[in-house]
């Protein structure tokens, strides 16, 4: 059974705009939102994007040129503003040269909404496509190699009935075993362990031809939950 327990739990406050180290922890990044530092992230954004494509200027900086996104510092802002990325994973994999960046980038960008809205997410598989909606969307990588390994965004859910309609629709969606979605459905209320189905990862399924993984951090009745959604190369 593809099955994998995690202890990994939202992060504490973020800033508008950054980029992580692929390899430190995988963290769901708060919000922190300052009025007078608004123009301060804009600066921020289009200077550390440019460190991750190298400063190159040329047809990856063009953001609205394509059906795709590119992950450059205008790509990046064009994703921000008009709140939805569209990429392409066809291929089965993300490209780095693809959305803009050179190929050995040891980082990719980490977006973020703005205040009040989620970025509208379409990831075109071999397959199919994997959607959803989201205030962070996350690249990982590293300088080996000359795709993503990883692209991650996040499902945050007031209520058990979203949270369950949620995994459930994800099921035939991406192919995740269905007992093993069940069993935590059917049984993640009632362990008393916070180590236990509180943190839970389904997957990967790979019905669209990527690997998708719903990993689950459940906070029980009172606190928001999080379904880190995500979407990686199928391993061959």
């Amino acid at each position: 059974m593809s099955v994998r327990e995690t202890g990994q739990k939202p992060a504490g406050d973020r800033k508008n705009v950054q980029v992580e180290d692929p390899m430190a922890g995988q963290g769901v990044p708060g919000r922190v939102r300052q009025g007078r530092m608004a123009a301060a992230g804009a600066l921020v954004l289009s200077l550390v994007l440019a460190g991750c494509s190298g400063g190159a200027s040329g047809p990856g900086d063009q953001s609205d040129g394509g059906e795709f996104d590119t992950l450059t510092a205008a790509g990046a802002e064009r994703i921000t503003s008009q709140g939805s990325a569209r990429l392409d994973m066809t291929a089965g994999k993300l490209e780095k040269d693809s959305v803009g960046l050179p190929a050995e980038a040891a980082r990719g960008p980490l977006i973020f909404a703005r205040e009040g809205r989620e970025i509208q997410i379409s990831i075109a598989g071999p397959q199919g496509t994997v959607t959803g909606s989201s205030d962070t969307l996350k690249f990982a990588t590293d300088p080996a190699r000359s795709d993503f390994k990883e692209v991650t965004f996040y499902h945050r859910h007031e209520k058990w009935e979203d949270l369950e309609r949620d995994v459930r629709d994800a099921v035939p969606r991406y192919g995740l075993d269905a007992a093993d979605a069940e069993y935590w459905l059917q049984n993640v209320q009632k362990s008393t362990s916070p180590m236990g189905l509180s943190h839970y990862a389904l997957g990967p399924g790979t019905s669209v031809g990527l690997a998708v993984t719903y990993d689950i951090d459940y906070n029980g009745p009172i606190d928001p939950s999080v379904i880190s959604v995500r979407v990686s190369p199928v391993e061959r």
